[in-house]
């Protein structure tokens, strides 16, 4: 079972919402939207930072704003940034098992985890936006 993060939900929450808004967004506006901790908000931002998805104006009227389009932003990205596991086994985070000569299940495992960071790739944060507006 692969098993997300609070970090990582949080991380795409606020996203979600700076990509709504489309401008520079207030933390305090985040938090209190999207029901979550400031301090792990305050956490994620230098991650989510320095991958260059947002950018954060510090300081009294500042806040966070994406930094390139959501339509440039992925959930694999995101996964990457907050330092989320994407391997769906063990043996797959890398798509490289030692064991693979004697394994049966190594080849089915690496093509299900290359299709599952496809479709991380695929879904971005405009689809998202997309699927909640409609």
């Amino acid at each position: 079972m692969i098993k997300l993060s609070q970090t990582w939900d949080d991380a795409l929450k606020a996203l979600c919402y700076i990509a709504d808004r489309g401008d520079l967004v207030h933390i305090k506006d985040v938090v209190e939207s999207q029901g979550m901790s400031e301090t792990c908000l305050r956490r994620i931002i230098p991650d989510l930072h320095k991958a260059g998805i947002i950018l954060a104006k510090p300081g009294r009227g500042g806040g966070v704003m994406l930094a390139k389009n959501p339509e440039k932003i992925s959930i694999y990205d995101v996964f990457l940034a907050v330092g989320e596991e994407i391997g769906i086994t063990d043996c797959t985070k890398d798509l490289y098992c030692d064991k693979k000569e004697n394994c049966y299940t190594t080849d089915v495992l690496s093509n299900l985890q290359r299709g599952f960071n496809s479709l991380l790739k695929m879904q971005t944060l405009d689809k998202i936006i997309k699927n909640k507006n409609s």
